[in-house]
Order: C-alpha cells, then sequence, then structure tokens
C-alpha cells in the first residue's frame, strides 16, 4: 500500500496566499486599463480631428491660385484673402481664410463681347472648346469667374447655357465693367470661418456651410512673402485697394507667398482635462495623471501657383 500524503494546513495557506496576490495584481492591471480607456479614445479622436483640421486646410491652399491655360489667378486678382465670404473688402480676420482657385479640368473661355454690370448674358468664344460642348463645357447651377489684366473679378452664378452664351446672375452686386478679351472660367471659393461661440471651424461653400472639426479653442492664419517674411493684417487694410465690388482687395495681398495654419483642439469631456491653463484653455476637473493636453496642429503652406 502506497503512502498517500495530503497537503498541510500550512501549506494550503501559503498557495492560497500566492493565489491571492497574482489575483489582485492581474485585477489592479486591468483596472488601470479600463480606468484609462476612455482618455486613450479621447486622445484618438483628438489626433483625428487635427488632422482632418489640417488636410482639409492643406489641400484648399494648395489649389489657391490654380489658374485657367493663362496663368496662375494670383497674377490678376487676390487668390487668398484674410476674411469670410460676406465680409466686406478691406477686412482682415487672423481666424478667417477665402481661397478661390479654377478646378482640375475646369471649363474656360473668353468674352467676345464686352460685359456691363447689368447684362444678364455673358457671350464665349467657343473657337477652342472640346469637341460636344455646348459653352466650353461651362454648366447651369456652377460658379464662374469673370476676371481681366487690370485686377477686376467677379464670381457670377451660371444659370443657364446656350451655344457661346451664359446666362448669369450676379452672386454679389457691384459687377465691374469686362472688355472683350476678359477671361471667363469655371472657379471654386472656398471660406474657412472660425466661430468661437460653438467652437467650430466652419468649411463654407456655394452659399452652404458645414462643420470641419468642433471642441477647437482657436484658428489662426498668418501670411508670408517671400522668404518668409509676416505680413501683418494690418497691411491688407491700408490700401490701395484693386478692382471694384465685393471682390476688390488691398494689392498687398498678391505678396502672400505662404500661409500658416495653426489650430488648437482639446476634449469635450470635462473631466479628462486638467486644471493647468498652460496645457488646458479650457481648464476642466480632472486631478489625477488620465487627462487629455490640448493639442496644437500647425502647417505652412506655399502657394504651388503663386507667381
Amino acid at each position: 500500500m502506497r503512502d498517500e500524503r495530503g497537503y498541510t494546513f500550512i501549506e494550503l495557506i501559503v498557495a492560497s496566499g500566492i493565489v491571492i496576490a497574482v489575483c489582485a495584481a492581474v485585477l489592479g492591471l486591468l483596472h488601470d486599463g479600463l480606468a484609462a480607456t476612455p482618455a486613450l479614445e479621447e486622445m484618438t479622436d483628438l489626433h483625428q480631428r487635427v488632422r482632418v483640421s489640417i488636410d482639409r486646410v492643406d489641400s484648399e491652399i494648395r489649389a489657391a491660385a490654380a489658374g485657367s491655360p493663362s496663368g496662375s489667378l494670383s497674377r490678376y486678382f487676390a487668390a487668398i484673402e484674410p476674411r469670410g465670404p460676406t465680409d466686406p473688402p478691406g477686412t482682415a480676420s487672423p481666424s478667417r481664410l477665402t481661397v478661390r482657385y479654377v478646378p482640375h479640368g475646369g471649363a474656360h473661355s473668353r468674352l467676345v463681347q464686352p460685359l456691363a454690370p447689368p447684362a444678364p448674358v455673358a457671350f464665349i468664344d467657343t473657337a477652342a472648346c472640346p469637341v460636344g460642348t455646348t459653352a466650353c463645357g461651362f454648366n447651369a447651377a456652377t460658379t464662374a469667374l469673370i476676371f481681366d489684366t487690370a485686377g477686376s473679378a467677379d464670381l457670377v452664378s451660371v444659370d443657364a447655357i446656350g451655344p457661346g452664351a451664359l446666362t448669369i446672375s450676379n452672386v454679389a452686386a457691384g459687377r465691374a465693367t469686362y472688355a472683350a478679351g476678359s477671361e471667363v472660367v469655371e472657379a471654386r471659393q472656398v471660406s474657412f470661418v472660425f466661430n468661437p461661440a460653438a467652437r467650430q471651424l466652419r468649411r463654407l461653400e456655394g452659399g452652404g456651410s458645414f462643420v470641419l472639426v468642433d471642441n477647437i479653442n482657436a484658428v489662426s492664419f498668418q501670411y508670408f512673402a517671400g522668404g518668409m517674411s509676416g505680413l501683418p493684417l494690418a497691411i491688407f487694410q491700408d490700401g490701395p485697394f484693386v478692382g471694384v465690388g465685393s471682390m476688390a482687395f488691398d494689392a498687398d495681398l498678391l505678396r502672400v507667398r505662404t500661409v500658416r495654419a495653426t489650430f488648437r483642439l482639446d476634449t469635450g469631456v470635462d473631466r479628462l482635462r486638467g486644471t493647468d491653463p498652460r496645457f488646458f484653455a479650457r481648464p476642466g476637473t480632472a486631478t489625477g495623471p488620465r487627462v487629455v493636453p490640448d493639442m496644437v496642429g500647425r502647417i505652412d503652406v506655399t502657394l504651388r501657383n503663386g507667381s
């Protein structure tokens, strides 16, 4: 008969203690991981919002001034301005930006007759139009840009098309007079406007407005000439002004070669924002290590079509 021996009471106590210690350590790690999950999720969301804001603004600024076959729009007028679409000429805000450009493959032509301010029809040259197009590729319900070498420019709405003719209405009042030979191109005008009350950066185009990013504390657009010489906003307000109507602009805007966009965003969860104003534009209630500091995104974009 074999000797069958069990565990002593002391051995059971020691084993139980070891198991309890291991379980406590594992549960502690699990608790820490679960407690950190909201902070990690908010940090990921914050990174994503910064990336979206930078990517979208970057792509629009890079397109700014993209022009017709005649060259960059910035050779003729201000393709980038520190104001919103409804702000009057001479307005200069550090938190607003408007860019204008011709989309890739956009329609283009020239006037074959002078165009006076009240005229509802623009007659265009169809000699070089793509085969199979009625009006050089222009379509109803699109936006067209008329401009000349004197610095005058106007955005108009194309309401209808016909053979060599565009029925137009003004997007804004105060259209200039254009001589035959002035250019007519399909165009985009995109504005970025910061709403500090709602803490939102909005994108405006064609009369529409939507939120690009929320929980944003500050937006700043800065302008630089060649060699990254900073241009203060005041020089965009003192003239001389070129053109007439809503698209008149300060001549100093033609010096802009680079735009710097800076954004500061935070988490919308109060308990994940700390109390130190150096790291939190809106201090919250968090006092422990699990906080999500504000994030600053910055990008310098050189106008690829600047002359």
